[in-house]
């Protein structure tokens, strides 16, 4: 249902924003839904800003009734026809083939994405508490809040949320308001976006080269081959997930502007890009990069109305947003994350380090081997045998020797150079990438919200749209025309077979906080503690200055309106510095102590109000074994490795 709901949320409002705005229509169905599916991405976020700055208070039926009427006239606006069924019927006889093959790598996808999550009790990983915790308060304020209270006492609200605002909307139109059953929602839903991967990247894929089968196979790599953004699931990396997402359809309708000036193509731009603002900052400034590079391409050529255009078009932006960043410049942590630095500091230089393990995920020596035309094989990148060594140089020939000889036949010329172009285009983002996010290491002036690494869990969208075009100009040369069909059909799902069949989990299991066990904890504990009861739970150092929970106890505020004494992670970026400095030493005291028996450590954590100890499945500093027996510790709950206590920390 969570999907249904969630396919009808995005798709069907997008189709009505498709037909109000007058759009012109792409003849390739898949390119259209993806644009569609971008617009309603936006919408929802940006009626959720703009409702919030008029004063408006979404109630549940309210929402409820406008996302559903909104879902029905998307409806409507799909089998209106004006032009008759019969050419809608002519257009998919035209298309059922490419249809059939993208439906294969699509229901793939979808099933690996259902079985990575298949034994989670809860969302992964640290940020996905948080995650949880913004959809219960935009859901219980029914707008925008000013703070993170109560899982945050104080917190300034100063975390990008265009994501839970989606999750808010999906709750409102299924009616979920449980909170767990809203951290199912989530789960679910960033599982579907990650699904929604493939078409976005086969729209950009088809349209960057111009071929239906760079898109079969750029889809098929994005989504089947590639770790990312799979992987994304351990993190929990939702929001950047959704940033990527709606990143596509805001490029392609950007780059429609430089041929069709029309007010509601115009219109559509200005919201995709808000929108993709209020996803994610980092993956906007990513997509600026690219969008820079175009820019002066277009500049070259002496075509400088349409970069006029596309910078109205992100001024209109900026103005459709501008509540949430006059908000966001009264933080002093979000105004140090965009000041320019010159002195990087040893904190900032070990943390902005290149994580060479992200950078070689499983399958990609491979991509970057065929992205990099040999050359990363040739290398030796990360290790090569001389078999791979060989590969690699004979994929460069390969190319190479196409490349010459479809430059000589004029009729190959144009999506020759089509395919190269874009294949440079692709590799001069990355490059440009790597500049900006190392350009501490270079000596030149840097922000601290964007880092090298975000750049390298994006990377699988170059990368794959450089393989899915090349692998795709190869067999288009290479395949007779009668055979082109069969060749394309088979080659797309032998990828993605391939690739299904390695990729049946990608969770890292040490990503897992929360197991079944702990899940039936903390409805126990929802249900059995106090209302005033105030938790201790195992505490680690996540990131330099930031501590977050070991096990399942991480949850307990979020899930079971419980206090605890650890609040999700974005503490350290909402509350004031001397604030965090004096909870932080508390948590570095913790995040030793195997038991309690410290009589100083007690006395703090009374003077904290805390009345129980949680310990999950998962473990950490605070041992069961270790607290048993101590007079100030009383079991009152262990079942499969999860036991809670009442404290009595006076004695």
């Amino acid at each position: 249902m969570i999907w249904i709901g969630g396919i009808a949320l995005l798709w069907f409002p997008g189709i009505l924003l498709h037909r109000l705005l007058r759009l012109p229509s792409h003849p390739d169905w898949l390119v259209r839904a993806a644009l569609q599916m971008g617009l309603g991405l936006a919408l929802w976020p940006l009626l959720l800003l703009w409702s919030t700055q008029i004063g408006w208070r979404w109630s549940p039926p309210v929402a409820q009734f406008f996302a559903s009427a909104t879902v029905l006239l998307g409806i409507g606006s799909l089998l209106y026809a004006p032009d008759g069924w019969g050419r809608r019927g002519a257009q998919f006889k035209r298309q059922r083939f490419w249809l059939a093959i993208f439906a294969c790598i699509a229901a793939l996808t979808v099933t690996t994405r259902l079985l990575h999550i298949r034994d989670l009790a809860l969302p992964a990983w640290v940020d996905s508490v948080h995650h949880v915790a913004i959809v219960r308060l935009l859901l219980a304020q029914g707008s925008l809040p000013i703070s993170f209270a109560p899982f945050i006492p104080d917190g300034v609200f100063n975390y990008h949320w265009g994501f839970h605002a989606l999750a808010v909307w999906l709750a409102w139109l299924l009616s979920v308001t449980d909170a767990f059953d809203l951290a199912d929602l989530v789960l679910q839903l960033g599982q579907l976006l990650n699904a929604l991967t493939v078409l976005m990247f086969y729209a950009a894929g088809r349209v960057l080269f111009a071929s239906r089968r760079a898109g079969l196979l750029t889809a098929a790599i994005v989504g089947l081959v590639s770790w990312f953004p799979a992987y994304y699931l351990s993190w929990g990396r939702y929001t950047h997930l959704a940033g990527v997402l709606l990143m596509s359809p805001a490029l392609l309708m950007l780059w429609q502007l430089r041929v069709r000036r029309q007010p509601g193509l115009f219109l559509a731009v200005v919201l995709l890009l808000a929108g993709l603002g209020m996803m994610h900052v980092r993956v906007a400034f990513l997509a600026a990069l690219l969008v820079g590079l175009l820019a002066i391409s277009l500049l070259a050529q002496g075509r400088w109305p349409v970069v006029l255009w596309w910078l109205v078009a992100a001024v209109g932006a900026l103005l459709l947003t501008l509540p949430w960043w006059l908000w966001l410049w009264q933080s002093t942590w979000a105004r140090e994350m965009v000041a320019l630095n010159v002195d990087a500091g040893a904190v900032w230089s070990s943390y902005n380090l290149p994580n060479w393990g992200l950078v070689w995920a499983p399958r990609n020596p491979l991509l970057m081997a065929l992205g990099t035309l040999g050359v990363s094989a040739l290398a030796g990148w990360p290790e090569a045998t001389l078999l791979v060594r060989v590969a690699g140089g004979g994929w460069l020939l390969l190319l190479l020797g196409l490349g010459i000889w479809a430059w000589r036949r004029p009729l190959l010329r144009q999506p020759t150079r089509r395919v190269w172009l874009g294949w440079l285009v692709l590799l001069l983002w990355v490059a440009t990438t790597i500049f900006v996010t190392q350009s501490n290491r270079l000596g030149f002036p840097f922000v601290r919200f964007i880092h090298v690494n975000a750049g390298i869990i994006t990377l699988f969208a170059p990368l794959g749209l450089a393989v899915g075009g090349l692998l795709a100009w190869v067999l288009g040369l290479l395949t007779p025309a009668r055979w082109a069909r069969p060749v394309i059909g088979v080659t797309a799902l032998s990828i993605s077979l391939w690739g299904a069949s390695g990729m049946t989990t990608v969770v890292n299991p040490s990503t897992i906080l929360a197991t079944p066990a702990d899940r039936a904890a903390l409805l126990w504990v929802r249900d059995n503690t106090p209302a005033n009861a105030r938790f201790v739970v195992n505490t680690w150092e996540w990131i330099n200055g930031v501590y977050a929970g070991s096990d399942g106890g991480y949850w307990i505020p979020v899930l079971t309106d419980r206090a605890s004494l650890l609040p999700p992670s974005l503490y350290a970026s909402s509350l004031p510095p001397a604030t965090v400095q004096a909870m932080n030493a508390l948590f570095r005291q913790l995040a030793s102590a195997p038991n309690l028996d410290d009589p100083a450590l007690r006395a703090r954590l009374a003077a904290e109000g805390v009345t129980h100890l949680y310990l999950g499945a998962q473990g950490g500093a605070l041992r069961a074994e270790q607290i048993d027996g101590k007079s100030y510790a009383a079991l009152i709950y262990r079942r499969d490795g999860v036991s809670i206590y009442r404290l009595g920390l006076g004695r």
